[in-house]
């Protein structure tokens, strides 16, 4: 391993040489990804010049992504972020009107809360970001520490931080289905699992709360008459965000075994 990294990094400093593009070794690092969170790498960085520093995270289009192949460090970015624009808006709530509150959350909040999601969203550390946001939707709506937030979050018309992970992962699947493989092209037999997705083998914890594979499992719960408009985007859109706004899920395992009487209506 080590002589293959350093021929292609000697290769890499050759052709930045011959373009006259020179390397800025200041801010340039190495990372290597293990699902062993304990993983030390012996791998070897020197190139013809200098040695390139290793680094346990690296921020990659503003997500913080750590060679563990945890979102940690990110979900803790954003849970200081959320702290800081909770109490701006508990400050504001006395003097501003609840509409232009909530144009404030979904403008600085939930943004932030979003942006990304699909990758970090699965994890049991973004549970701080919950809490987070339940305490701010708790502010908006001047209620008590204590108080539950079920019915607010359906008042305000804010997806919990799960309901926004279930929604825009299906988003992501559905606007990408040449990727996934449906059962209906595997068999022709007429089951009542013929608009599931083919849920591909993964014994791995970390291949399961991926993208894809999440992804699969999470189509595949959905609700049939949400299923069956799947072809059409931006019904498909309204139907999931109707559904998950009157039912606000704490958790991706409430949605994936939820009984019949959640249905597509209000919750029971």
């Amino acid at each position: 391993m080590n002589q293959d990294l350093k021929l292609d990094l000697g290769i890499t400093q050759e052709w930045l040489k011959s373009n006259m593009k020179l390397p800025n070794y200041d801010k340039t690092t190495f990372i290597q990804f293990s699902a062993n969170s304990g993983y030390r790498s012996t791998a070897s960085t020197q190139t013809i010049d200098q040695k390139i520093n290793f680094t346990k995270s690296i921020k990659y289009f503003r997500i913080t992504i750590e060679s563990s192949l945890t979102c940690n460090k990110h979900i803790d970015c954003i849970n200081s972020k959320q702290n800081s624009l909770g109490y701006i808006l508990r400050s504001l709530r006395s003097v501003l009107s609840l509409e232009i509150i909530k144009q404030i959350y979904f403008s600085y909040v939930q943004s932030v809360i979003n942006y990304g999601i699909i990758f970090w969203g699965n994890s049991s550390y973004s549970r701080t970001i919950f809490i987070t946001q339940k305490r701010i939707v708790r502010f908006i709506m001047n209620a008590k520490a204590r108080d539950s937030c079920l019915a607010m979050f359906s008042k305000l018309g804010i997806l919990t931080l799960y309901s926004q992970y279930i929604f825009s992962i299906l988003m992501f699947v559905v606007k990408h289905k040449v990727i996934f493989t449906f059962n209906t092209e595997l068999h022709k037999i007429n089951t009542r699992h013929k608009l599931d997705l083919h849920v591909p083998s993964a014994n791995i914890t970390k291949v399961q709360k991926a993208v894809y594979y999440s992804g699969v499992t999470l189509y595949n719960s959905l609700p049939l008459d949400i299923m069956e408009v799947a072809h059409n985007t931006l019904k498909f859109k309204r139907e999931l965000k109707k559904f998950l706004l009157k039912n606000s899920f704490y958790s991706t395992e409430e949605y994936m075994n939820r009984d019949a009487t959640y249905g597509t209506g209000v919750l029971q």
